[in-house]
């Protein structure tokens, strides 16, 4: 029947009184007047249950050691367990089979479940966590589910061990409601005392079986009942409510709310200040409302046990970043949390504002950051500890830096509070994000590629390639552009201007896979290359490859990548496919052997595409650039080679007896730009060479037979392998050749015997190869000639010397000053060298020293040496004997330029490059940078 009017408004009133939020715990709020709320086990009554026939034969028939614990009001078994019995592991393992099972169990203990039908129960869930199989049935009545019955089995080690049998036996009742489920809507929302307008419902009423437990042993009573969901407008509270569907009475309620639910959020710059402000939300802040306490999710969504309204405080800051305020304690924000799920907002107030913005900006910033990471490499390992981050730096100004900690700095001298520009801390986050990602050994720290990579990362966040608009007050015009085509190595400047190379490759990487992938996975993939270039470039032209491998599908690069057209149309227009500014493969073999006088000497270079799947490129022209005079090292006589297929040839005219021919090419596109000049890495002296006319050999030694009488010695330094010098065939490590020049021996240094050899030399050594002292009579000209692979670090750390008798001939070119020291001399082929030594030549005799002497960092492969002889001849215009000015052919000496070249090699890519100077000042630096590559130093001088 109806309740009365009367208790009707008690009952109101009593719900109005109580608390709006269910307390903290697993239990919800509840109200169930005349109903268990929670099973209390009687010692008598669990004895009485212990003895009924159901558990007698149960137990008669498994044996001794099983336990229940009983719901007294129901007389069915809570849980019951015991030792268990072997299944078969194969059925338990398939999840029909499991089923099957279950059913089978059921069936054997249905005495334990009461007077429940077995076209009642139906499966419900399968469960496999920490190596336990759990079955649950749905348990209902005529079609109608039955609230809190519950049925379940459990299976470990492949032996069923557990039951739960709270399966409400014993239903009787009317099935067919007299309310409708409008009515009962109605009726809940009277009982509670909330207005239509105020409240919602969140489901449509459905009709249910409530078994209502009482107190007393056996006692139960079942209900037909509609359960409605209604939640109110005016306070955190969503309640399930159960209306006897026959009379419309109050059967009892549950507060589905545990806690209430807020999303903190703060006034933000809208990713710099002349942009307008924001709401962001403050992902991982603390808040506390008094004792409780809670910390919001990654989008700043919180539940705390508190009520409302809610005065709540917080600052910035979270288990990830450690945010300090440099100018004084951080500000506490509060606000007042009036709904549930409402908003709690950070809102600066003067005076302090930009300072507590900057806060707030940082927390924001840095938290996205740290997601971006963490998307990308769900393992990064910076993500996962605490990092100091100081705010408000006062002692500079117009900087933000990463030092292992995060630092901003104050507004002044024009500049925005670096705090507060979202692009800065994006940045300065790159930087961090490059230093942990590195894989020891392989990558490398390096100033230009870490700002290029911070750079990028700004961007890839953003969507947009312009880096910090708004840093300066006065204006929002932005700190850099990564959209630019900078070239590698044409536009190498100052670190940030270098870094845009790299920024920029990335940047058009990006958009091109976002047209061929679409928007998230084309953004996804190019993250994820920028990563592996993070993990383990060591400078921005390895870039490339750490690209490709990024790229790569099935473990071979030679058969291409799937996106590799995109990566070559992004790196390419920034001279880093291959670490050059093109896309062809070029070889050239020089002549070999004395060329004979005043006969024209045919001279072929190739060009192919070094990825035709991918370019269309072509070459408009090529050039041979030629000379026989050491007069001026840049007077060179130009030939334009004519095209054949791949091929370019031409001739260079007949060459008079005793001269030495030095050559180099540079090759063209349709644009009419240099795409390449060849050949590379010889720093100091690039160009190949061959000799012209007859020689009368003094001495030669092709190191063939043996070791050709040469000896060793160490200078300074001390180990095992501090004196690396080895007569043997070339190991082709650390940028040493893979074979001989001719035939199969050398000498070098550690030109690696066996594999606990690297190829490379060690650091502080100072060692020498002589070779025998040479008796050359009384000759007029003695010329020394040999072939040379060398490979050596700028010569302001690292020196190669070539001696004789005692004298500097030839050393490699040395930077001025170690912040410029990265012009490293790389030979790529066996360089033909020819000296004019006359003046040296002591007694009658020569003996000839190869030199190294190396600092306490970075070591190259150093000296590969065959085919050393001494000559004479009747008439030599070429190289000098010194290394004084090169401005005639007197033994005034030369410079630095080696006088010569040759060898064979082959050169995929080419670089920007003008006429190489005597000596590498302004624009020769940048020549330098371009045939050496730009290689960063990671060690302290």
């Amino acid at each position: 029947m109806r309740r009365p009017a009367a208790l009707l408004a008690l009952l109101t009133g009593l719900l109005l009184a109580l608390p709006a939020l269910a307390v903290r715990g697993d239990a919800p709020q509840r109200y169930a007047p005349g109903q268990r709320l929670h099973r209390v086990a009687h010692p008598e009554a669990q004895a009485l249950l212990d003895r009924q026939p159901a558990w007698r034969a149960f137990t008669e028939a498994r044996g001794p050691g099983w336990v229940a614990s009983w719901d007294e009001a129901t007389g069915t078994p809570v849980r019951f367990w015991g030792p268990g019995w072997d299944v078969d592991p194969a059925l338990l393992a398939d999840d029909d089979g499991a089923w099957a099972l279950g059913w089978q169990i059921l069936d054997e203990t249905a005495g334990l479940l009461g007077d429940v039908a077995r076209d009642d129960l139906a499966p419900l869930a399968l469960d496999r966590r920490a190596g336990i199989t759990t079955l649950t049935f749905a348990r209902t009545w005529g079609g109608l589910p039955v609230e809190g019955a519950r049925v379940s089995l459990r299976f470990k080690a492949d032996r069923f061990v557990m039951g739960g049998y709270s399966s409400m036996p014993g239903i009787t009742l009317d099935p067919t409601p007299a309310l409708s489920p409008e009515a009962a809507r109605t009726a809940a929302l009277e009982a509670l005392g909330w207005s239509p307008a105020d409240s919602r419902e969140t489901g449509a009423p459905e009709r249910v079986v409530l078994p209502r437990p009482g107190h007393r042993f056996g006692q139960i009573d079942c209900r037909l009942a509609w359960r409605v969901e209604l939640r109110s407008d005016l306070a955190p509270s969503q309640k399930r409510v159960w209306i006897d569907a026959h009379d419309g009475e109050l059967l009892a309620w549950e507060e589905q709310v545990r806690f209430v639910d807020g999303t903190a959020v703060g006034s933000v710059d809208d990713r710099y200040p002349a942009n307008g402000l924001t709401t962001a939300p403050l992902p991982e802040v603390e808040l506390s409302a008094g004792d409780p306490s809670a910390t919001a999710d990654e989008a700043g969504a919180f539940t705390i046990d508190a009520g409302l309204p809610a005065d709540l405080e917080w600052q910035v800051g979270s288990a990830w970043f450690d945010i300090d305020d440099a100018g004084g304690p951080n500000p506490v924000f509060t606000d007042l949390l009036t709904t549930d799920g409402g908003t709690v907002t950070a809102t600066p107030v003067d005076p302090g504002a930009d300072e507590q913005r900057a806060l707030l900006d940082v927390h924001v910033a840095l938290h996205t950051v740290r997601q971006w990471a963490l998307a990308v490499d769900p393992a990064f390992s910076w993500a996962t500890t605490e990092v100091q981050v100081n705010v408000n730096r006062t002692d500079t100004v117009c900087n933000a830096w990463f030092d292992g900690s995060l630092n901003t700095v104050a507004a002044g001298a024009g500049c925005t509070n670096s705090g507060r520009v979202a692009d800065v801390l994006f940045h300065e986050y790159g930087h961090g994000y490059h230093y942990f990602s590195i894989i020891d050994g392989a990558g490398a720290f390096e100033a230009s590629l870490t700002e290029g990579l911070g750079d990028y990362l700004s961007a890839t966040i953003t969507g947009d390639s312009e880096i910090a608009p708004g840093f300066f007050q006065s204006n929002t015009n932005p700190l850099r552009d990564v959209e630019p085509d900078r070239v590698w190595p044409t536009d190498v400047g100052d670190v940030l201007q270098t870094g845009l190379i790299l920024a920029g490759a990335l940047w058009d990487l990006r958009t091109a896979l976002i047209a061929d992938l679409g928007a998230e996975a084309g953004v996804a993939h190019a993250d994820l290359v920028m990563s592996q270039i993070a993990a383990r470039a060591e400078d921005i032209p390895s870039a490339w490859p750490e690209a490709l491998l990024a790229d790569d599908d099935n473990g071979n690069l030679a058969d291409g990548t799937p996106n590799l057209c995109a990566l070559i149309d992004a790196f390419e227009p920034h001279g880093l496919v291959d670490g050059g500014g093109t896309a062809f493969v070029f070889d050239h073999q020089p002549p070999q052997g004395e060329q004979e006088p005043d006969e024209p000497i045919g001279l072929t270079l190739t060009a192919t595409l070094a990825y035709p799947e991918c370019a269309a490129g072509e070459l408009e022209e090529v050039r041979l650039l030629w000379s026989d005079s050491s007069d001026d090292v840049d007077d060179f006589e130009i030939v334009d080679l004519a095209p054949a297929g791949d091929d370019w040839t031409g001739d260079v005219p007949g060459i008079p007896d005793g001269r030495l021919l030095r050559y180099r090419f540079e090759a063209y596109d349709t644009s009419g730009s240099l795409v390449a000049a060849l050949p590379e890495g010889s720093v100091s002296d690039p160009w190949y060479g061959a000799w012209v006319g007859g020689l009368e050999e003094l001495f030669f030694e092709d190191l063939e037979g043996d070791d050709g009488g040469f000896v060793h010695d160490l200078l300074e330094g001390e180990g095992e392998g501090a004196d690396d010098w080895a007569w043997g065939a070339p190991g082709g490590q650390s940028g040493d050749p893979e074979q001989a020049a001719s035939g199969v021996r050398i000498w070098g240094n550690d030109i690696s015997p066996d594999e606990s050899w690297n190829g490379a030399y060690q650091p502080d050594v100072h060692n020498v190869l002589r070779s025998p002292v040479v008796e050359v009579g009384d000759v007029d000209r003695v010329l020394l000639q040999f072939r040379r692979w060398l490979t050596v670090e700028d010569g302001h750390f690292d020196q190669a010397r070539l001696r004789v008798n005692g004298e500097l001939v030839w050393s490699q070119y040395a930077s001025p000053s170690a912040d410029q020291a990265d012009t490293h001399h790389v030979d790529h082929h066996w360089a033909f060298r020819s000296y004019d030594v006359t003046d040296l030549v002591d007694d009658g005799s020569v003996q000839v020293e190869w030199e190294l002497q190396s600092d306490a960092g970075v070591e190259f492969g150093g000296w590969n040496l065959d085919d050393v002889g001494l000559y004479t001849a009747g008439e030599f215009v070429g190289d000098d004997d010194d290394d004084g000015a090169d401005d005639d052919d007197s033994s005034a000496g030369d410079d630095d330029d080696g006088g010569g070249g040759g060898g064979g090699g082959r050169s995929r890519g080419g670089c920007t490059c003008a006429s190489a100077a005597s000596g590498p000042t302004g624009a020769g630096v940048l020549l330098l940078l371009v045939l050496a590559g730009f290689r960063s130093r990671c060690s302290g001088r």
